[in-house]
């Protein structure tokens, strides 16, 4: 595998850990302030957030598989 490879999978482990972390505290802060309507906009941005994130990662894939 290729050194730049190992960088790239690296930063996608510690992006998909941040976003997980970032989902969690949001959702912690939302169930402290009982806000319904942060509720809605949480789940909503946060997968949209993720859904965006996962086609980057299958466009990375499809370029990765076109140079090899």
């Amino acid at each position: 595998m290729d050194e730049s490879y190992k960088g790239m999978y690296l930063n996608m482990f510690f992006g998909k850990i941040g976003i997980v972390l970032v989902g969690l505290g949001a959702l912690r802060y939302m169930v402290i302030s009982n806000d319904s309507k942060g509720y809605i906009i949480l789940f909503l941005g946060f997968s949209l957030v993720v859904s965006y994130i996962y086609y980057l990662e299958k466009s990375w894939d499809k370029q990765k598989n076109n140079v090899d």
